[in-house]
């Protein structure tokens, strides 16, 4: 039986870390009084395999503390780190390992890593962002600038919209297999392809920040000022519709009147089109000046990661393979439509919400580049 001022409660070990003289003393000490190596654990935060190996290291008459570790001798002199940091900035756009080649000190890429953290500098991959022109900056910013002070209630009343292509070519992960020497073109070790090619399907949708609205899919594939006119008519039309509709609950609010109603889209070549241009203006439907190569400022454009992951993972998952055929067409519509409706109205409030947020950061960037 254990001794009665053993810890009687179950806590959470202390991460992976070296163990203090005074720790190694104290679980000697608690093991000379009869403790068990549980107990002990508990006691110290330490996992009962800790304490058990430490018990057969170190012995309780003879401990009297470990002896310093060697200190590794630095590899590079103060004067040498500021060289290598020159270096490294010269050739930022080069791996780790010619950077340290160039410059010829005796060291590892680890080395170098370790001398660039200690100046806050990481070697990373550059990430994929568009260009943005000196003049677009300038208006990214202005527009910025502009809509900062909106409130909420502003935000919601905007009519956010967006097209996107969905892309329908293998699973969109690598498949793994177990298999012998000699077995790789056996074909349950093998991802089918298909002559079709990939399969991609054009999709338009909307939402405002208090409600969801519809998505259509283009039959074309592709959107130009003709098919975009349809767009509107099918899909946005019908959506300011509803938005205008009184509702019949007293308690309930209006999400938008005509006054304040305001439709955003890009400045995507068809969205530019006579007829578009036309449509809106008869319909009474005012437009946000929006922006140019400003993506980062939408926030449908977060939601479309969300639904195309969703819809890989149902196609896939039913066993469906892709393929130009009018079934599988229809077969994807059936998918993202569902995909559509499924996503909650907290996931778009939360993308309106950051609104104020995605100006700030265009405001800190100058117009440029942010992580949106």
């Amino acid at each position: 039986m254990p001794p009665l001022n053993e810890p009687r409660s179950l806590t959470n070990p202390i991460p992976m870390s070296h163990l203090s003289d005074v720790e190694i003393a104290s679980m000697l000490s608690f093991n000379e009084a009869g403790w068990s190596t549980r107990a002990i654990g508990q006691k110290l935060h330490r996992s009962q395999t800790v304490v058990s190996r430490t018990l057969r290291n170190y012995e309780f008459d003879s401990f009297v503390g470990r002896k310093p570790q060697a200190k590794d001798r630095r590899k590079t002199s103060i004067r040498g780190d500021r060289l290598l940091l020159r270096i490294a900035k010269k050739n930022s756009s080069l791996p780790l390992q010619d950077i340290t080649n160039i410059s010829e000190f005796p060291i590892s890429r680890f080395t170098l890593s370790r001398r660039l953290k200690e100046v806050e500098l990481y070697s990373r991959v550059k990430r994929h962002k568009p260009y943005v022109s000196e003049k677009n900056i300038q208006e990214r910013l202005d527009w910025a600038i502009l809509h900062k002070g909106w409130t909420p209630e502003q935000w919601n009343k905007v009519v956010w919209s967006d097209e996107t292509i969905v892309k329908l070519n293998g699973s969109g992960r690598h498949e793994r297999c177990i298999r012998k020497k000699g077995e790789a073109f056996r074909k349950e070790n093998c991802v089918p392809t298909f002559q079709s090619g990939r399969v991609s399907i054009m999709v338009w949708a909307c939402f405002t920040g208090e409600k969801l609205g519809p998505l259509i899919v283009c039959e074309s594939g592709s959107v130009d000022g003709e098919a975009y006119s349809e767009i509107l008519f099918d899909g946005l039309l019908s959506f300011v519709d509803d938005l205008l509709e009184v509702p019949n609950d007293p308690t309930t609010i209006n999400v938008a009147t005509e006054n304040s109603l305001l439709f955003m889209h890009d400045n995507a070549p068809c969205h530019k089109s006579t007829d578009v241009k036309e449509i809106l203006e008869e319909t009474n439907i005012p437009v946000m000046k929006w922006p140019p190569q400003s993506p980062d400022l939408n926030p449908i454009e977060n939601l479309w990661p969300h639904v195309k992951k969703e819809f890989r993972k149902r196609f896939f998952g039913a066993g469906y393979h892709a393929s130009q055929s009018p079934e599988c067409i229809l077969v994807c519509e059936k998918l993202l439509q569902e995909v559509w409706q499924s996503i909650g109205i907290d996931l778009v409030h939360s993308l309106i919400a950051s609104m104020s947020d995605r100006c700030d950061a265009v405001i800190a960037a100058g117009g440029g580049l942010t992580s949106y």
